[in-house]
Formats: C-alpha cells, structure tokens, sequence
C-alpha cells in the first residue's frame, strides 16, 4: 500500500538535490521511465516487490541493469528505498517529484481526455488554447475514452471544462430533468 507523505519525503530530498546539481529534468526524466517499466512490465514489477526476494538481491540486479541508464542519483534513490522496504512508494516519488517540479516552475498539470488519439499538432494547439486564456504555462497527460463520443474533456486543478459530447448529452438531460421539475 502506497504512503503519500513517505512518497512525497522521499521526493522533496531528492528534487532539493536534483536542484542544486542541475538534473531535474533528468531526474525527472529517469522516474517517468522507471515508473512506466514497473507499470507495463509484470515481470519486473513481480521481483521489484516481491518479499520473498532479499534487498540485497534486488539492489544487486538493479545495479546491473539500471547503472549506465539513469543518473547515479536517481539510481541512489532506488537503492535507499529497497534498503528502507519503500519499493511500493516508487510510482508515488516519481508523481510528487513531477509535482514538486511543476510548482517551481509554475506549470500546471492537466488531463486531457479524447475519444480518439489526438495528433502532436491538435495537442499543441489545445495547450497553446488553455495557456492563452488561463494565463499560465500548462503541461497534460492525455488519455483516450471512448465513451465521451466526441470532443475533449479537460481537468486540472479543480476545474473541469468538458467540451466533450457526453457532456453535452448530460448537461442537456438535467437542464429537461429542471425544467420538468419546475412545471412540477
């Protein structure tokens, strides 16, 4: 079970490092795609958590794969958290580190959903839309769903701006749903 606050400890001292030497993005960087390896590969993720493998062991092989692929202090990262047994508190560092990251640089983080893959092209367009009209420098993850039917959905803070067709179809039936209600 993941531990937010150990997760986000965990990312603070690392981006406080990270900054002072000049590789946060690389950092960055070196999460995203440790995390993505955890995430799409069982097998790894399998040995990365499983207890009946000695820390010793998994730090050994982690060495041997990792040592020339990320930087020495992502990979020092790694190494501290097999030693404490915080392995599950991975994805989390990588997610409070991009946090941490985007707060310095003022950035905000949104989701961006589809119903169909969007191109590079309308992908920078969207972002150049919302920068423009929100005043502030925007980053997005952007995920598929098909059941929107058409259009874009966009969250990020605690805003929602749904431009989608479902949202449409919603915002229809309870603005009938009120009026019947109100004739009522």
């Amino acid at each position: 079970m993941e531990d937010h606050r150990v997760a986000r400890r965990y990312a603070q001292a690392l981006f406080e490092i990270a900054r002072k030497n000049d590789i946060v993005q690389a950092v960055e960087d070196d999460l995203a795609a440790f995390s993505k390896l955890l995430k799409n590969d069982a097998e790894f993720r399998h040995f990365f958590v499983a207890p009946y493998t000695s820390r010793s062991e998994k730090i050994e092989i982690v060495d041997k794969i990792f040592s020339d692929r990320i930087t020495a202090l992502t990979l020092q990262l790694i190494r501290v958290m097999l030693e404490k047994g915080r392995e599950r508190e991975t994805q989390g560092v990588e997610t409070a580190f991009a946090n941490l990251r985007r707060e310095q640089e003022g950035v905000v983080h949104a989701t961006v959903t589809s119903v169909i893959e969007l191109t590079d092209k309308q992908k920078s367009a969207l972002l150049a839309k919302l920068e423009a009209t929100q005043g502030k420098k925007f980053e997005a993850d952007f995920e598929i769903d098909p059941r929107l039917l058409g259009g874009v959905k966009v969250a990020y803070g605690s805003y929602v701006l749904d431009g989608s067709v479902r949202g449409a179809l919603d915002r229809l039936r309870d603005n009938l749903r009120h009026d019947v209600l109100k004739q009522a």
